[in-house]
């Protein structure tokens, strides 16, 4: 009589089993060194080995040799173990004995000796299925069982069995079969059964199975059956109804190079052959997977046919890393949107049309807009300006049009407002950041900031970080000067940002990077305005550049020819002696104390000796916060001089305190500020051509 492989392949000892290597060591192990626990939980899926290894455990702990990790399979234990048919191996399909009196029926036998053999094995199959009844009736004797008792769980369920189930049980946690693992399992079966099959076709039915070793027997009986007693790899993709991986090969290679035809062609075919859209995507996302893990992670190796193998090989190699990352989210995405949808395939045909929709913008490429730009724009700026390389962007409005250049993103915006009022919904109003400790400009260009200057009948100029400027023209714009003096003022405007002679021959984008390439500390971009009249006053970038001073050897009357962030910075001091309040606020500010005590410690002065006798003053209105905190100020200073002894005295703090001089420096830093942008060129040039001033600038470290 016919046997199915699964059961004519079943593994009978450790050496046999396929896989859970650390299972089979870890029991090995115990046997022969007689460390056995009276009861084992084997979990996993399904067709992973679990009721194999228990019986295979059960053999070893019956054999008439002995117990022993190695069963002599000859005597009549090991034959009965076998044959289903040994007395003391007691079997129970916990799914369909769930009561608590079929348990208890169990547990009424459990005193007795066994039969024919050394142990009575109980292999309770499935046994997240008993009820919680069951489980709380197991639980004494499954602590202190009899010696000649063994329990044996099996379950792909774990979650579900109770902690106090299974903290009385050695647990193994079996793993799913790796591919290559059940081919190589597969292939010596096929051999031995003298069948004739394709290495495609076993590998197919390896993937098939999703690390289930009985998975994949069953379906090489099927596709033995199948192929009339030859396993070949079209009949096992017919049997499946698998998809032709050369197919998904082609969809993702025809969305990348943007063919549209091929791509309508294959959704065709996909339409014709009634193909399953989810498994199709399915194979989609794993494709791509498999080539970012081929590019980034080359020596995890490719567990595929050869031929398959090379696909990938190629495919890797024509699409970049990052359009690679935007196609497996599209299409992870739209696998979550597949049952959404009215149809499968209408959200599988829209996935594909969003992959050719979408692809990440190249370094060197911009968004444009087709809608036409007004030829006196460009007649006037140079073919090398960032604008002129920005005008492809613009949009033409009826009425009178602000155009917002940002030269950092070379990007130019429409408005189509006449007027841009002081409120904070239309004022792109950012802050410069005077940073004390940096020896940079005023502005890190390694961030993402923008300075801006927008120039219309209500002028705003502002800067990203910590500063905020204003420019407020007293008179509105004049749309009346005469032509020829607008010409010329724009072209003057547009010249001083202009490269040199020898630059003359660098790109635009260059040439843009340039302006940044010489580290300045303020910069700003004017807005261009085109009225109704098609009269322009186009953008340019201010820089303010002055070198840097050491503070420390600048003297009251050099104080001009410092940078804001030099005035900020704090003086080194020399932690000796008596405590003043210049080395008070260099050791706090320094230290590693949290930011609610150096507020608090701001507030107020020390005196006394450093490393000695220390004496905080502090006004009366902060002892319960500074009461919260006092400890972790003690711990801080004692941490850097062991011998200080603090005490604190509440009063009223005359002298100058730490945040009165960082109040100083902010206003003088502020006056410096104020200086550096009236001295600038193109802000006087801004300034007197709109008759602005400079307002309301503040300064925060």
């Amino acid at each position: 009589m016919y046997q199915v492989l699964a059961r004519k392949y079943r593994p009978r000892n450790f050496n046999e089993l396929v896989g859970q290597n650390h299972v089979s060591r870890a029991l090995t192990s115990a046997l022969e060194r007689g460390r056995l626990h009276h009861a084992y939980l084997f979990t996993g899926t399904r067709g992973v080995g679990k009721t194999t290894i228990a019986r295979i455990l059960a053999k070893c702990l019956n054999c008439e040799t002995g117990v022993t990790s190695t069963p002599c399979e000859v005597c009549s234990t090991c034959r009965a173990v076998n044959e289903g048919r040994f007395i003391d191996l007691i079997e129970i399909d916990a799914a369909s004995r769930t009561k608590v009196e079929d348990t208890r029926e169990l547990l009424d036998n459990v005193p007795y000796a066994p039969t024919q053999g050394r142990f009575k094995v109980y292999l309770i199959d499935e046994v997240h299925m008993l009820s919680t009844h069951s489980f709380n009736a197991l639980l004494k004797t499954l602590e202190e069982p009899p010696e000649h008792v063994k329990f044996l769980f099996a379950t792909t369920d774990p979650q579900k069995l109770p902690i106090t189930v299974i903290s009385r049980c050695l647990q193994f946690t079996l793993r799913p079969l790796a591919v290559d693992e059940i081919t190589e399992h597969l292939t010596q079966i096929l051999a031995k059964e003298q069948i004739v099959a394709d290495q495609d076709a076993i590998w197919q039915i390896a993937e098939s199975a999703q690390g289930s070793l009985r998975d994949a027997l069953s379906l090489t009986d099927q596709a033995i059956a199948y192929g009339q007693g030859e396993v070949h790899h079209q009949d096992v993709k017919d049997m499946l109804g698998l998809i032709d991986r050369s197919i998904i090969y082609d969809l993702i290679l025809a969305i990348h190079q943007n063919q549209q035809q091929r791509v309508s062609q294959l959704l065709l075919q996909f339409r014709q052959q009634a193909l399953d859209v989810s498994l199709v995507l399915d194979q989609l996302i794993s494709t791509l997977h498999e080539l970012a893990l081929m590019q980034y992670l080359p020596d995890l190796g490719l567990k595929y046919s050869e031929e398959i193998n090379q696909k990938i090989r190629q495919l890797a190699k024509l699409i970049s890393a990052q359009d690679l990352q935007l196609y497996y989210q599209i299409a992870c995405k739209g696998r979550g949107e597949l049952q959404l949808a009215v149809t499968q395939e209408q959200g599988f045909e829209m996935c594909v049309l969003r992959l050719l929709a979408f692809r990440p913008l190249q370094p060197n490429e911009v968004l444009s807009s087709n809608m036409p730009v007004p030829a006196s724009v460009e007649s006037v700026l140079p073919a090398h300006s960032p604008i002129q390389s920005s005008l492809a962007q613009t949009s033409e409005l009826s009425n009178t049009t602000a155009i917002e250049s940002t030269i950092t993103s070379d990007l130019i915006q429409v408005d189509d407002t006449a007027q841009v009022t002081e409120t904070s919904g239309n004022m792109s109003a950012q802050l410069i950041s005077f940073d004390p400790n940096s020896s940079d400009g005023l502005m890190d260009f390694a961030s993402d900031s923008i300075a801006e200057i927008k120039v219309t009948p209500s002028v705003t100029v502002a800067a990203e970080s910590e500063q905020d400027f204003w420019f407020t023209p007293e008179p509105a714009v004049s749309n009346t000067l005469p032509e020829a003096v607008q010409q010329e003022q724009v072209e003057d405007l547009i010249h001083s940002t202009q490269p040199e002679p020898e630059n003359m021959l660098m790109s635009s984008a260059e040439q843009e990077m340039s302006l940044f390439a010489a580290t300045p500390e303020v910069t700003a971009v004017a807005t261009v305005v085109m009225d109704s009249t098609e009269n322009i006053i186009p953008s340019t970038q201010a820089q303010i550049q002055e070198p840097p001073v050491n503070i420390e050897s600048a003297s009251r009357d050099s104080q001009a020819v410092l940078m804001p962030q030099d005035i900020l910075q704090l003086q080194e001091q020399q932690l000796q002696g008596q405590w003043t309040v210049e080395k008070w606020e260099y050791w706090f500010r320094n230290s590693e104390l949290s930011p609610a005590l150096q507020e608090l410690a701001q507030q107020g002065i020390m005196t006394g000796e450093i490393a000695g006798a220390s004496v905080f003053h502090i006004p009366q209105e902060y002892e319960n916060l500074l009461s919260q905190q006092q400890q972790s100020l003690q711990d801080a200073l004692t941490a850097q001089w062991p011998n200080t002894q603090l005490s604190v005295q509440y009063e009223t703090v005359s002298q100058t305190t730490p945040y009165m001089l960082q109040y100083e420096r902010k206003e003088k830093a502020q006056q410096r500020a104020a200086e550096l942008l009236h001295q600038e060129p193109v802000i006087k040039n801004l300034l007197q051509t709109f008759d602005g001033q400079i307002q309301n600038i503040q300064l925060k470290p």
